[in-house]
């Protein structure tokens, strides 16, 4: 594919201020939901599409609670728990603010819309992650820290690993629980086990900044962003990776598995702040996009759709798997 031709986005949606981050919930029981972080304020809605509900003209997205914020939002976390089938509701996730505090929110989308403050770090925190169970919390930071909390017992912090630069990026294991990928800005990726609280292996990206790294929906697959280049891992055999391109010329930003086929990678970075999706399978880039003010990218936990916030637009591509 010509990555000068870019695609235009399938959907849009136009908000009264900057996006900083966006999240589709990635789970099975709410994966219509979406969560979007403006400078004030975090906007939770349903998002539909025509290819699931024949209803559905397009793509329809219902805003359904705001929920006030205090700070420049950095990152965004849904909780398993989270669920709309159930009575009273369940909403619940958490939000990174620019003064190194994590905010949980709880509603019931009734009488309950609170929020408590998880506050340790000393500088940015980069990333959060609910455990599959949705018992910890994990966060990340600048401050060279790693932190596990009790989100259902006393919202503490239980235990902090200590990195040997700033934290990037923080995933779990899909499968396995207590297993915890923890990735540092100087290139280094650890996968932790949580309960013995010792590092099981590590993989070292050769270049930096390693803005981003992600476990796939096959756990054997890992995947980090370092400089521009996307490097590829198979775990089995962590020695050399499989695969190593460069994709962005002057850095890249940020990198995701898609949650249902592993070999769709999408990433966005410099210049132009594209958004490129790679076909493993191809090793192709199979479709390229492009924001104007970089603000979260996510899948849908289902959908062939990767979600990108752009300025004061939310982009929908949909990707075409042949």
């Amino acid at each position: 594919m010509d990555e000068a031709i870019t695609t235009p986005p399938t959907f849009k949606r136009n908000f009264f201020e900057r996006i900083y981050c966006v999240e589709f919930s990635p789970y099975e029981w709410s994966q219509h939901l979406i969560c979007i972080a403006l400078t004030k304020e975090i906007v939770v809605g349903t998002v539909r599409f025509q290819d699931e509900d024949d209803r559905v003209e397009g793509m329809e997205y219902n805003p359904i609670r705001t929920f006030y914020h205090d700070t420049r939002p950095h990152a965004i976390a849904w909780s398993p728990e989270t669920s709309l089938s159930v009575v009273p509701k369940i909403l619940t996730f958490c939000v990174v603010g620019a003064d190194f505090k994590i905010r949980l929110y709880n509603s019931n989308l009734n009488d309950v819309n609170v929020y408590e403050i998880l506050e340790e770090h000393k500088d940015y925190i980069n990333a959060i992650s609910y455990e599959p169970e949705g018992e910890l919390l994990a966060s990340v930071s600048d401050d060279h820290t790693c932190k596990l909390w009790a989100i259902k017992e006393d919202r503490k912090c239980v235990s902090t690993f200590y990195l040997t630069s700033p934290g990037t990026s923080v995933c779990w294991h899909g499968e396995e629980s207590g297993k915890l990928l923890v990735a540092e800005k100087n290139g280094l990726i650890r996968m932790y086990n949580v309960r013995s609280q010792q590092a099981i292996m590590s993989l070292d990206s050769g270049a930096v900044p390693l803005t981003a790294a992600d476990w796939g929906p096959n756990p054997l697959k890992v995947i980090s962003m370092a400089g521009g280049e996307l490097i590829i891992w198979d775990v089995s055999r962590p020695s050399r990776p499989l695969d190593e391109r460069t994709l962005y010329l002057e850095g890249g930003l940020t990198a995701k598995f898609s949650h249902t086929n592993e070999n769709l990678i999408a990433s966005i970075g410099w210049p132009d702040n594209l958004l490129k999706v790679l076909s493993l399978r191809s090793k192709q880039v199979i479709l390229c996009g492009k924001v104007k003010l970089f603000g979260g990218m996510t899948w849908h936990y289902k959908l062939p759709y990767i979600c990108a916030g752009s300025d004061r637009e939310l982009c929908f591509w949909r990707v075409n798997v042949n």
